[in-house]
């Protein structure tokens, strides 16, 4: 089986790149594929990830796209992908595209041979892929298109313009996976959030990503409880939540810690309501190396994730479920689905920082409790390994090729 992979960045430029060549590398070593090739923007000045036993075929950016809308940048790059797919065909089985550059380019081919889709967010309905207005969940352009630009800061005298350029991407994109002989989703919920959203083929999946720590990691040691969220530090993480929830741990476990890594627009505001709401108890590291958040994560009570919104998948609450740390995370989107409540790990109601608290406090406290749900969590990532996901997309090849 020779696979064709089409990825958007064959750079480290996000969790979806990494996936993506996950993936590929994983197929390498598949006692069903004899050839796997990977077509894929190769961004100036970003370095290339490592696809150890792939053929890459870079395909160069446009020269203007530093200065080009990103609508525009989509039109170029999705045909420049193509063409580079279209000229390599001649022995392919299968064209999986893993992004949504990718899998726009779909539409130009002129081939039939079987194509796969994977969707990570929600670009096909939404032209800016979040789906979500602070917090509150998206029904679509057609009735929140205002409450989406004001809340994005983009009215005034320019909010026309922006309007029609959000549809105009929209219109775009939306019937984009019909291109598609299939699609994958990384998530049940994503998919049912964008079914009647977005037309979509006959066959549909759910994979999840593939998740690997190559990182040996060395546990902090810590002598108090300490609890580490990590993540950008934008208003749609919650990182509020959890450092007002420490202002409540604090009272029944004064020498508590919250660690946060990440950095973003509310690093100042969090930074000064830490001081207000739980003095000393809060440290914002910013930006570090993956292996030095590993590693505090490793060693901690627990891993908190409390996005308001409903993140497509959340790799790092099953990254803490590998290291052997329980996830406390939001019950919203991604999260809930995998960790299961009170087995694999604990929910609680997004912003609801009392119901955290006592949640952390009861980790905190319950050795044994906090040990069964490192145990079980353990046992549920194994399903999130690479060799487990690339079997799953090779069945899924199987299927569209017999």
């Amino acid at each position: 089986m020779h696979i064709i992979g089409v990825t958007d960045h064959l750079g480290n430029v996000g969790g979806a790149e990494i996936s993506a060549r996950t993936i590929l590398v994983g197929l390498t070593k598949h006692d069903a594929v004899d050839r796997v090739t990977v077509i894929g923007v190769d961004d100036p000045g970003v370095a290339r990830l490592d696809f150890e036993g792939v053929e890459v075929l870079p395909v160069d950016p446009p020269p203007v796209a530093e200065s080009l809308p990103d609508f525009a940048v989509d039109l170029l790059i999705e045909r420049r992908l193509a063409k580079t797919i279209q000229n390599n065909l001649e022995t392919a089985d299968i064209v999986h595209a893993h992004h949504r550059r990718s899998a726009l380019a779909l539409s130009h081919l002129d081939t039939d041979v079987p194509t796969v889709a994977t969707v990570r967010d929600f670009w096909p309905a939404c032209p800016i892929s979040i789906y979500d207005i602070g917090g509150e969940q998206c029904t679509g352009c057609e009735n929140r298109l205002d409450d989406c630009i004001s809340h994005q800061g983009w009215d005034g005298l320019a909010e026309p313009g922006v309007k029609a350029y959000l549809l105009a991407k929209r219109r775009h994109q939306k019937p984009a996976l019909t291109a598609a002989d299939c699609v994958v989703f990384i998530a049940d919920h994503l998919q049912d959030r964008l079914k009647g959203t977005a037309p979509l083929p006959d066959r549909t999946e759910t994979i999840y990503n593939p998740i690997e720590i190559d990182i040996d990691v060395e546990p902090m040691q810590y002598d108090v409880p300490t609890f580490v969220t990590a993540s950008s530090l934008s208003e749609s993480k919650g990182i509020e939540t959890v450092v007002r929830a420490m202002s409540k741990v604090t009272e029944t476990h004064p020498e508590a810690r919250l660690i946060v890594f990440g950095d973003g627009p509310r690093r100042e505001v969090l930074e000064s309501l830490a001081a207000e709401v739980a003095p000393g108890a809060v440290d914002i590291r910013g930006r570090v190396d993956p292996a030095d958040v590993y590693a505090a994560m490793a060693g901690a009570t627990a891993t908190v994730f409390p996005s308001v919104w409903e993140e497509p998948f959340g790799r790092i609450t099953v990254e803490s479920m590998m290291l052997g740390t329980p996830v406390v995370g939001s019950d919203v989107g991604g999260i809930a689905e995998v960790i299961e409540d009170g087995e694999t790990g604990l929910l609680f109601p997004p912003g609801d920082e009392a119901v955290l608290a006592e949640k952390l406090c009861t980790l905190s406290q319950d050795e044994v409790f906090r040990e069964r749900i490192i145990d079980s969590a353990r046992a549920a990532s194994k399903r999130f390994c690479p060799k487990y996901i690339t079997g799953r997309y090779v069945e899924c090849y199987r299927r569209l090729i017999e």
